[in-house]
């Protein structure tokens, strides 16, 4: 006898209607319908919870109908392949992360200035050291050195992994030891990369 004769067989003893039974096992009235006239079958879970609810002992369930027995074999292979799928996806996402944690830390890590096409202007006004930058859009400026050499103002520039894209940055140069005097006498603003000048902007 396929299942779904054993379920209505049992269920009308019961004097249980098809919703009656449905919202015992939770689910449609037409779930119900469809186990019934064997169109398709339970799944295991609800296997059990059918055998509890009808009181049928579940090995009279599962032997009496072999086609059941074949579908939940199938569909345990199915969602072992399933199962399988997902480690792997899920590999895949934790690697997707880790790499973009990688990216994320290696632009993060402050780097100096080095690049002469990096600083598109300077100037001095009232005091302050005006810088036009043409940074990648994932960096901004994130530190400074300042000294004087001679007549010449050297400045070293760090930067750090920000989208807070700066294009001009100002500093006060009162920050190092220099007289207005003095601070008149310079003549260029030297940017350094470990101690070497790489871009010189004259002031005359």
């Amino acid at each position: 006898m396929k299942i779904g004769s054993i379920i209505k067989e049992k269920r009308t003893k019961l004097g249980l209607t098809q919703d009656d039974l449905a919202k015992k096992l939770q689910v449609s009235r037409s779930t119900i319908s469809n186990w019934e006239i064997n169109r398709n079958y339970p799944d295991i879970k609800l296997i059990v919870n059918i055998s509890n609810i009808l009181d049928i002992p579940l090995k009279e369930l599962l032997l009496e109908d072999s086609d059941i027995v074949n579908r939940l074999s199938e569909d345990t292979i199915i969602r072992k392949k399933i199962s399988k799928r997902n480690k792997i996806l899920y590999f895949l996402i934790f690697i997707l992360i880790i790499s973009l944690l990688s990216v994320v830390i290696y632009f993060s890590n402050i780097d100096d200035i080095s690049n002469k096409k990096e600083i598109t202007g300077a100037y001095i006004s009232n005091e302050r050291l005006y810088i036009k930058t043409d940074l990648p859009i994932y960096k901004s400026i994130g530190g400074y050195y300042m000294d004087v050499n001679n007549n010449a103002l050297e400045v070293s520039l760090f930067t750090k992994f920000s989208f807070k894209h700066n294009e001009k940055i100002s500093i006060q140069i009162d920050e190092i030891p220099i007289s207005k005097e003095k601070l008149k006498e310079i003549k260029a603003i030297a940017f350094t990369y470990n101690g070497r000048i790489y871009k010189t902007i004259s002031l005359e």
